[in-house]
């Protein structure tokens, strides 16, 4: 993988993503999030390359809901490769899964070796856009997709400087970029067909839904686990996250880019 922060994640980290997140994901939305992701693209028989996987949550739904010929996930850390191994296995998809750990740099395969390239909310770790889409565009195929969705900088107001403070205070460092400069690193990356969906309405509604979840279906569970202490860090990131999409700090974006 290109380079980027290294943020790792814990046992107790990876557990509360889940409960709240669901199983195999770290991210709103879950398996029809990918499915919104993907949209019209063709995944099923394509070779598929996951960077930033995770838990594997889109691994597992690109194979088992997008018939997906084989996907291979990447990603830095190791804690959340074992569980995402685990994922796998139950699902019963292993022989058409690939869970490989990489550092940052350069990506560790041959040009033209996927069909597709999936990324979600794994750019916004990448300090150099520009070096990292022209990764993705060397291990394309002819005609390869790059699909995926992305948090995008949006107004330096004092909702975005909180929640990045809290972000930073976690030890999960990102790289936020507005979406112009993100799209202008893929076409710096050597992609032309380029289209961006916005979705930040949705991704702000799914962010209060998990907010009020936590504040009440969910909060017995999580402090049990948490801590008081740790229930109330778990809180102001949660509240941070949507406050900051309410008052526009941040945006939130599909986005595909075709090789040509």
């Amino acid at each position: 993988m290109t380079s980027g922060t290294s943020n790792r994640y814990d046992k107790t980290n990876i557990q509360t993503m889940e409960l709240v997140y669901g199983r195999g994901y770290m991210s709103a939305g879950g398996d029809e999030e990918v499915a919104r992701i993907v949209g019209t693209v063709r995944i099923a028989n394509k070779k598929v390359l996951d960077i930033g996987c995770g838990l594997g949550g889109a691994v597992i739904s690109l194979v088992r809901d997008h018939g997906a010929a084989h996907v291979h996930g990447i990603d830095i850390d190791d804690g959340l490769l074992n569980r995402a191994a685990q994922l796998v296995e139950a699902a019963r998809v292993s022989e058409r899964v690939t869970l490989t750990s990489t550092q940052p740099g350069p990506l560790p395969f041959d040009p033209a070796s996927f069909d597709v390239v999936y990324v979600t909310a794994t750019s916004c770790h990448v300090e150099n856009l520009s070096v990292f889409f022209q990764e993705i565009h060397r291990v394309l195929n002819p005609g390869g997709r790059l699909i995926g969705g992305e948090w995008f900088k949006g107004e330096n107001n004092s909702a975005y400087r909180i929640w990045d403070t809290l972000l930073r205070d976690r030890g999960l460092n990102f790289s936020f970029v507005d979406q112009p400069n993100f799209e202008q690193a893929l076409r710096a990356g050597g992609f032309s067909t380029i289209s961006i969906a916005d979705r930040t309405l949705a991704t702000m509604n799914l962010a209060e839904g998990y907010l009020r979840q936590v504040e009440n279906k969910l909060y017995e569970t999580l402090l049990s686990s948490l801590g008081e202490k740790g229930l109330a860090s778990f809180m102001a990131w949660t509240r941070g996250r949507y406050q900051c999409f309410a008052e526009d700090g941040m945006r939130y974006g599909h986005f595909q880019a075709k090789k040509d």
